[in-house]
C-alpha cells in the first residue's frame, strides 16, 4: 500500500528540550566549521555522484568552492537534520529534502535561509511552475530548491487491452479512459475479456494515491483546519472501493514476492504510478519488456515523489552555497543527472533536449518522455501541510483493512475520519 512515511514532530516539539538545553557556551554553527568546503547532505540516489565527485574538488564557475556531500540513510536524514538543528551544532550548509518531506519543516522555517535573498527569482523561469511554488512556505519564504520531479502516467498492457477488445494505442487509450469512472469501466472488460482475466490494479491504495493528488487540496488546509472528510478526498475513496467491490483489484501489495509474480505473469493490467517505478518495473518482470505502454493518467496528470535542496541558516557562506545550487541543478546538470541516476528533471528546457527522447524497449519503443514530459509540465500546485503523514495515515491504514480484511468501507470511512480528527486536535489543527 502506498503512502507517505512518517516523519516525527518539529523542533517545536520532540526538539524543544535540546533547544533550552544548548547555548551554555556552546559553539553553534555549521557541520563545515574548520574546513575548506561546504557540507551537504544527502541520501543515495538523490543527487548525482559524478556531479558531486567534481563539487568536491571545486565547483566550476565559482573559484575556491568545494562542496562535500555526506550520504545519510533516507529515513534517517530528517530527524538528523532535525537533531543537529535543535543542538545549534554540527547543521549541513545545506541538506536534500524529499517532496511530502518540506512541509514538515515549514514550523521551523527560520531555520532555512529564504532563498529569494540570494536571487533565487532570477532563475525562476528555468523551473516548473508548480514545483517552483511548492518551494515556498506559508508565509511567503523560499525555503526550497527545485531538484526532480515525479510526473505520473497510466502504465498499461498494450497485448492485454488489445485481446480483451480495449483501445490499445497510447493515444487511443488515453481518448478511451479519459476519467477513473472510464479506467473501471475498461477493468471490467479486461476482467471478462482479457487472457487470463487480468486485474485491473494490484491494489486500491495505489489509485487512492494518485486521485488525493489530483487535487490542490489534501487533508490539512493553509487555515490549519482538517479538510480530510471533504468531498476530494471522500471521490477518491469511493473510486477505490468501487474497484474493489468489482473485483478489479488483486489485493497484493506492491513490492512483495506475490506482486512480481503478478507482473511478471500478466496478473495485472495497469499501474497509475510515477515515473521512477518503471524502473523498478523493468526489474521486477524484466520477461514483460515490449509489452507495456505509457498514456496519460485518467483525470489529468500529477506529481508523485521528487525533492528539494534547502540551505539551513548555519550556512558558512549563503552566496557560494547558492552559486553552487545553479550549478547542481542547473537544466545542462539536470540533463546529467537524468542519464546518470534517472532523477526526472524540474527544469522544462530539458524535456526538448534529443537525449531525452531516446526510444524505450521496455515500452515496445515508446518515447517516455512524450508522455512524462507533459504530464510535469500539468501537475497542479498541491497545498502539504506539515501535518500531512498525521492526517493520511489513518485513510490508508483503513484501506488496507476494507482491501485486506474485509472491513465495512462505509464504518471505515467513518473511523479514518474520526482518527484522523483526533490525533489532529493534539497538535493543534482545528
Amino acid at each position: 500500500m502506498s503512502r507517505r512515511r512518517f516523519l516525527g514532530a518539529s523542533l517545536g516539539g520532540a526538539g524543544a528540550g535540546l533547544l533550552g538545553l544548548t547555548g551554555c557556551g556552546a559553539e553553534a554553527g555549521s557541520a563545515s566549521v574548520g574546513t575548506d568546503h561546504l557540507s551537504l547532505w544527502y541520501w543515495k540516489g538523490s543527487l548525482s555522484d559524478k556531479l558531486l565527485a567534481t563539487a568536491r574538488r571545486g565547483v566550476p564557475g565559482v573559484p575556491g568552492l568545494r562542496v562535500k556531500g555526506s550520504q545519510i540513510p533516507d529515513g534517517e536524514i530528517d530527524s538528523k537534520v532535525r537533531t543537529s538543528l535543535a543542538a545549534r551544532a554540527y547543521v549541513p550548509d545545506l541538506t536534500v529534502v524529499n517532496s511530502d518531506n518540506l512541509a514538515t519543516f515549514f514550523p521551523d522555517e527560520n531555520e532555512f535561509l529564504d532563498l529569494r535573498t540570494l536571487g533565487a527569482e532570477s532563475v525562476r523561469d528555468q523551473y516548473l511552475d508548480w514545483k517552483w511554488k511548492a518551494c515556498f512556505t506559508p508565509t511567503g519564504r523560499m525555503i526550497g530548491f527545485p531538484l526532480d520531479a515525479g510526473p505520473t502516467a497510466l502504465y498499461y498492457r498494450r497485448d492485454l487491452f488489445e485481446k480483451a477488445g480495449l483501445p490499445y494505442e497510447p493515444a487511443d487509450v488515453a481518448e478511451g479512459v479519459p476519467t477513473w469512472e472510464k479506467f473501471i469501466a475498461a477493468g471490467r472488460t479486461l476482467r471478462a475479456k482479457g487472457p487470463g482475466k487480468p486485474y485491473l490494479v494490484s491494489n486500491i491504495g495505489n489509485v487512492f494515491q494518485q486521485v488525493l493528488l489530483q487535487s490542490p487540496q489534501q487533508f490539512v488546509d493553509a487555515g490549519n483546519r482538517f479538510i480530510g472528510d471533504q468531498e476530494h478526498v471522500r471521490r477518491a475513496w469511493d473510486l477505490s472501493v468501487e474497484i474493489l467491490r468489482q473485483k478489479l483489484s488483486a489485493r497484493i501489495t506492491d513490492g512483495t514476492p506475490d506482486f512480481n509474480a503478478a507482473m511478471s505473469g500478466g496478473r495485472v493490467a495497469t499501474m497509475t504510478t510515477a515515473v521512477w517505478a518503471s524502473y523498478g518495473l523493468k526489474d521486477t518482470a524484466p520477461k514483460t519488456s515490449g509489452s507495456w505502454r505509457l498514456t496519460t493518467l485518467p483525470d489529468g496528470p500529477c506529481n508523485y515523489g521528487g525533492s528539494y535542496v534547502t540551505l539551513t541558516r548555519y550556512c558558512r557562506e549563503p552566496e557560494a552555497a547558492f552559486s553552487f545550487l545553479k550549478w547542481l541543478l542547473s537544466p545542462a546538470n539536470q540533463l546529467k543527472s537524468y542519464q546518470e541516476m534517472a532523477l526526472f528533471p524540474t527544469t522544462p528546457a530539458t524535456y526538448a533536449d534529443p537525449a531525452m527522447h531516446k526510444p524505450d524497449p521496455f515500452f515496445g519503443g515508446q518515447q517516455p518522455i512524450d508522455v512524462f514530459g507533459p504530464a510535469a509540465q500539468k501537475a497542479p500546485v498541491v497545498y502539504f501541510s506539515p501535518y500531512e503523514e498525521t492526517a493520511n495515515t489513518p485513510f490508508f491504514q483503513e484501506l488496507t483493512n476494507v482491501e485486506l480484511l474485509g472491513k465495512n468501507p462505509d464504518r471505515a470511512w467513518r473511523d479514518a475520519v474520526n482518527t484522523a480528527e483526533t490525533t489532529l486536535s493534539r497538535v493543534g489543527v482545528s
